[in-house]
């Protein structure tokens, strides 16, 4: 299980846009943890498209994990994400993806 370091709410919001978004491969991410540079990078992109729908979300009102604006847990996921990705040895591609975003 990863994305449990120091802020357990990642956890569940990932948890709910990959299944929102029918991910399979996030989900098996965070219960088998980053296990190639493909999935590193796939978990990063997959990161950036939970965030442009954490946006329409709060822009349609829709609540999410009792909230409706969920923004200011964006710090806590860009600590956990840089955590992950260090512990893992890929940092470098979660930089890569966050300058194209």
């Amino acid at each position: 299980m990863i994305l449990t370091v120091r802020y357990s709410h990642v956890r569940d919001l990932v948890f709910y846009y990959a299944n929102q978004l029918s991910d399979q491969r996030v989900l098996d991410v965070l219960e088998d943890g980053l296990k190639s540079e493909d999935d590193a990078k796939h978990f990063s992109y997959f990161i950036w498209k939970m965030i442009d729908k954490m946006a329409e979300d709060r822009e349609n009102g829709v609540e999410v994990l009792g909230g409706k604006d969920n923004t200011s847990m964006l710090p806590d996921v860009s600590y956990e994400l840089d955590v992950l990705m260090s512990d893992g040895g890929y940092s470098q591609i979660w930089e890569e993806i966050s300058d194209e975003a």
